[in-house]
């Protein structure tokens, strides 16, 4: 199963479609080829809602800068900013296209062997594909149809 893609829009990543992947012992999945390009040389990721999210170099600055902005601005303390940089890892791809994700993240969001690998917008979220499909699966169909009839598509 996989629907992926990954666009160039200027300088920015787009990520778009979604795969399914296998997680060995080590904790690596490869990402699927349009997905790599922008992580060739560097990736972050950290944990989200309930999956990891993944932002290449050029993509996570922006998100370190809106943290700092909100420390500067008094919006959150110099502990909760310590606490979401220390959360950060940075990864890189192997020979094989995969990517090595922290054992302390997987084990905290209870991954098990496969996971989805889905483009959103700016990052790429990797999800225990049992989660991911209870989260798609809750009240996505409906927000889906109301969204298409808003966006006129």
């Amino acid at each position: 199963m996989g629907r992926n893609r990954y666009l160039k829009v200027g300088v920015s990543s787009l990520f778009v479609g979604q795969h399914e992947h296998s997680l060995d012992r080590k904790g690596r999945v490869v990402l699927p080829a349009p997905f790599r390009a922008s992580v060739a040389d560097r990736g972050y990721v950290t944990q989200l809602d309930q999956c990891i999210g993944l932002w290449s170099q050029e993509g996570f600055k922006p998100v370190a800068e809106k943290w700092k902005r909100e420390l500067e601005a008094g919006n959150i303390s110099i502990k909760v900013f310590r606490k979401l940089m220390n959360s950060v890892s940075d990864v890189k791809l192997d020979a094989a296209g995969r990517i090595t994700l922290p054992r302390a993240l997987l084990d905290e969001l209870e991954f098990e062997s496969q996971v989805v690998i889905s483009g959103l917008y700016d990052r790429v979220e990797i999800w225990p594909v049992e989660r991911y499909r209870a989260d798609q699966d809750s009240e996505a169909g409906d927000e889906l149809s109301d969204a298409i009839t808003r966006l006129g598509l």
